[in-house]
């Protein structure tokens, strides 16, 4: 199979294509030295009567690519101040055209779920939106738009913008309420169906695609195309694929079967995947897409990357095909590929992998062995190999409470705050995010006179005493500052509040010291349970929200509807802050399933113990709390717990700007100030900040580790 290439990265048919086309492309070659017809009116006839519209409702192309070009050129084209609007992710060629021709174009990010968000869309458009593409089923995430979902889209869209529904995986597409979007073409004129040849009738060479609309449009489109577009062997093969209904119908079962097939691999090695309706998977291995796209094509196996660091697109095909990826994918991911220089971890995503089939005597010896050697071995390594022991003690047994929850802690208060302590000033793994929020905001209030700090988890609130500090040092006026702190309650006090009452306590005291004028307030609840425009926030005062490692406790839409962690950026949005600052881990413990979510952590919580074995001494008493308790206690839950069990759902710095997007903002003004930040915080030789578009990525060793971002509301 290894001579046998298998070329899974164009979405082809890799079935093949009618035998009827071969044999009308013979015919037709002894007219080679003809024209074709200018209109295809042969092939548009033959469509009006399958598809029950009318011949001057369709536009043949060379390709649908050629007709996303000429729908960009004609409706964006015209006019300076035309923009095109696309999802995210989508079929790149949307921005490619759109960028050639010098158009703006924006982008509606896809939910965490890769469901369409309606309310994102809508939140793009303005005054400008010529074009808006909506690739159903969505290539590369195979997530549909369901028929009332695109009927309540065409409903509150204004009549000024284009709406180019692309079908061309839609003859897969099996989902009973995937929208039809040709039923809905007599009631909206500001419809497009795009639909191809390419995919499912197998011509993807012979390039041959058409378009449906009405009339009107229809003619406003023809006004850009050249009369002799489409060749005269592409509108033979057309003709004859058309005709040929059983191969199609051939070509969607086998695909069906060979998708059920593939899935039901994955599953098997630990691949992530999402229910797709095109002929097509997207995959995410737990691991960076560019060693799985390598180690695949060394093996002749060529899939595609996406604009995703984690994810890869696979086009479903042959069983033999199927198979032999499959084997390839599970010698990748075998623990001594992945980990060849450290046994230890090796080890982990063995026991890891095994835990589901090893009965619970097995597993439990596996346990013990895998404790006893992470026992004798004092770095890095050992250490957290030892937290991984526990969390898989923890899963076998089902025995989840308060995994993640530091205030079930046996530990005494003063020992957590001295671990705390040294965890902050020792390390850059909290003051990194603190520092560049700080930087990020004094720049945001710069001039102002009155200041509302809203901080969501503030914790033992130490990122507020480096910002007085910056405020006492400026020149002249000082602003005044009020801080509204809002953290879970402690439910473990006779007073819920104790804590965050002592943290105003302390903050106003600095203040005071400093010479600022400072006022307190504090709320004690759950995010989920509170409304953030309710606060009472004057019109003189700047608004700064600040969210540092909190929000990624917030369930999203795999876990709870409403999102909450859409619901909560929506109402920041709606407040319309100076700023946002948000500070979290980059990496994915939210939506994949357990193996993957293995190798992901795995690789994050090892990467955070090589900083501490660099940067603490190895019997210091707060490092192990550090380790066991703050880090420990977030590994148990990752690794332990499911659904809403699994508090620490944390996304990679991608699915958060991707998030931010689509609920209404956009990255603050940027400084650079990568240098300062690391002369700040007098960096480790081994870290390094790289930009990431809204902020700054903290890595160890080239791994990220923590993402620090600001950002302002659309508005702005």
């Amino acid at each position: 199979m290894k001579n046998n290439p298998y070329y899974a990265a164009s979405n082809e048919n890799l079935f093949g294509a009618s035998p009827q086309v071969q044999i009308a492309l013979q015919r037709a070659l002894a007219q080679v030295n003809s024209y074709p017809q200018p209109d295809a009116a042969d092939l548009r006839h033959a469509l009006a009567s399958k598809l029950g519209v009318h011949p001057e409702q369709l536009v043949i192309g060379n390709g649908s690519a050629e007709l996303i070009s000429l729908l960009v050129r004609r409706f964006c084209g015209y006019s300076k101040t035309g923009e095109v609007l696309a999802l995210y992710p989508s079929y790149p060629l949307y921005r490619q055209e759109a960028v050639a021709l010098q158009i703006p174009f924006k982008e509606a990010p896809l939910t965490s779920g890769y469901r369409i968000d309606k309310e994102a869309i809508l939140r793009q458009v303005n005054a400008a939106t010529r074009l808006l593409f909506l690739c159903n089923p969505n290539n590369p995430t195979g997530t549909y738009l369901s028929q009332d979902e695109l009927t309540q889209l065409l409903d509150e869209l204004p009549p000024h913008v284009v709406v180019v529904v692309d079908e061309a995986y839609i003859e897969y597409a099996t989902a009973p309420d995937c929208a039809n979007a040709l039923s809905l073409l007599p009631s909206f004129p500001n419809l497009v169906v795009l639909r191809t040849f390419s995919k499912a009738y197998g011509l993807a060479s012979v390039r041959i695609g058409y378009m449906i609309a009405q009339r009107s449009l229809i003619q406003q489109v023809l006004e850009v195309k050249q009369p002799y577009n489409v060749n005269q062997l592409a509108q033979v093969a057309a003709m004859a694929a058309l005709e040929d209904e059983q191969f199609l119908a051939k070509t969607v079962k086998d695909t069906q079967v060979g998708k059920a097939e593939l899935t039901a691999g994955m599953q098997q090695v630990g691949v992530q995947y999402w229910p797709s309706q095109g002929n097509f998977l997207l995959l995410d291995a737990g691991i960076g897409a560019e060693k799985v796209y390598d180690y695949l094509l060394a093996n002749n196996i060529t899939v595609r990357r996406t604009d995703d660091n984690y994810t890869l697109r696979l086009t479903i095909g042959p069983e033999e095909h199927q198979l032999y990826l499959l084997s390839m994918l599970q010698a990748l991911l075998h623990p001594e590929n992945l980990y060849p220089q450290h046994p230890l971890l090796a080890q982990v995503l063995e026991v890891g992998y095994s835990l589901p089939s090893l009965s619970a005597e097995a597993t439990q010896q596996a346990i013990n062995d895998l404790s006893a050697k992470a026992a004798s071995q004092r770095d890095a390594q050992g250490r957290v190999a030892l937290a991984y022991a526990r969390a898989f003690a923890a899963r076998s047994l089902q025995n989840t409470a308060n995994a993640g929850n530091l205030y079930a802690s046996s530990l005494g208060v003063m020992d957590m705050i001295s671990a705390f302590n040294v965890l902050v000033t020792a390390t850059p793994l909290v003051t990194f995010g603190h520092r560049f929020a700080n930087h990020s905001i004094l720049t945001a209030i710069a001039g102002k006179t009155e200041v509302y700090l809203l901080d969501l988890g503030i914790g033992s609130g130490l990122q507020w005493f480096h910002l007085m500090e910056l405020l006492a040092a400026l020149p002249g006026e000082k602003p005044t500052l009020h801080l509204t702190a809002i953290d879970i309650p402690d439910n473990t006090s006779s007073n819920p509040l104790q804590k965050l009452q002592e943290t105003g306590e302390r903050l106003s005291l600095h203040a005071q010291q400093l010479g600022l004028a400072f006022s307190y307030t504090c709320i004690g609840t759950r995010l989920e349970d509170f409304d953030l425009t309710s606060l009472s926030i004057s019109p003189t005062q700047t608004l700064v929200v600040n969210a540092a490692l909190t929000l990624h406790h917030l369930a999203d839409e795999l876990v709870s509807q409403p999102d909450q962690r859409d619901r909560v950026l929506q109402q920041i949005s709606a407040l319309s802050p100076a700023v946002f600052s948000l500070t979290e881990p980059d990496s994915e413990h939210n939506r994949l399933n357990f193996l993957p979510r293995l190798r992901e952590s795995l690789r994050h919580y090892h990467t955070v113990f090589d900083v501490l074995d660099a940067l603490l001494p190895p019997d210091m008493p707060e490092r192990r709390i550090i380790e066991q308790e703050f880090f420990g206690r977030e590994i148990m839950n990752v690794v332990a717990c499911e659904g809403n069990g699994r508090v620490e759902r944390h996304e990679r710095d991608e699915a958060w700007q991707r998030r931010l997007v689509r609920n209404g903002f956009k990255p603050a003004p940027q400084q650079d100030i990568g240098l300062e930040l690391a002369q700040e915080l007098a960096l480790h030789p081994s870290f390094s900040l790289v930009p990431n578009g809204a902020g700054y990525t903290l890595h160890w060793k080239g791994t990220t580790i923590i993402s620090s971002t600001a950002w302002v509301t659309l508005q702005e």
